[in-house]
């Protein structure tokens, strides 16, 4: 094996994912090389390493790869290392096109993470704390597409300070149209979460 790829499953089983980001390139670059070694059976005696690159392929934006290697029967939440999964770290950094490859192809959604909180509670979480221009858009995908909606989420999410009024809007929105009468006076079930999009 070439020294390209032992780097490259280093920083991805560290979770290092800007620097492979930086030494295979953005965009087609990096998608091409991905899916070229997965093809050729290089992750075979890799597992881990496997896992941790949906995750580090949700995590960058790379719908592409996603999709290919979840078609292709990989697992998409096996990959926790870092204590999140590539559906939590879609959610939580705003990839849309990513957490729509995992909607669409029935990714479970209430597989907690390290903080206790699911895909949807991480999506609520980060567009608070670590606000990203798709996170409403998200958020209505997750609920449409079932995640998990617990008593008493619209009265918590409308006290929060969200940095995007639009967000806010969106999202109480989308709350209150799915659990309709019976949010009111219970306590929601949402923990916090946390994230690094900004770390790895």
């Amino acid at each position: 094996m070439d020294e390209l790829w032992k780097q490259a499953v280093k920083d991805i089983t560290d979770g290092a994912y800007f620097r492979i980001e930086k030494t295979l390139g953005k965009g087609d670059a990096f998608d091409n090389q991905i899916i070229d070694w997965f093809d050729r059976g290089y992750f075979d005696n890799e597992p881990e390493a496997l896992a941790e690159t949906v995750t580090c392929a949700s995590f960058l934006g790379r719908a592409r790869i996603v999709a290919h290697l979840i078609d292709k029967g990989v697992d998409p939440v096996a990959g926790m290392r870092s204590g999140m999964n590539g559906f939590h770290y879609a959610a939580s950094c705003g990839q849309l096109e990513v957490v729509k490859v995992m909607i669409d192809r029935k990714v479970p959604m209430e597989i907690v993470n390290r903080y206790g909180g699911t895909v949807l509670g991480q999506a609520l979480w980060s567009a608070i704390h670590e606000p990203e221009r798709t996170h409403a858009e998200i958020i209505e995908a997750l609920i449409s597409g079932g995640a998990e909606v617990h008593p008493g989420t619209t009265e918590w999410w409308e006290q929060q300070q969200v940095p995007s009024a639009e967000t806010k809007a969106r999202v109480a929105t989308a709350l209150r149209r799915r659990l309709g009468n019976r949010g009111s006076g219970k306590r929601s079930k949402f923990r916090r979460s946390s994230s690094r999009c900004e770390l790895a």
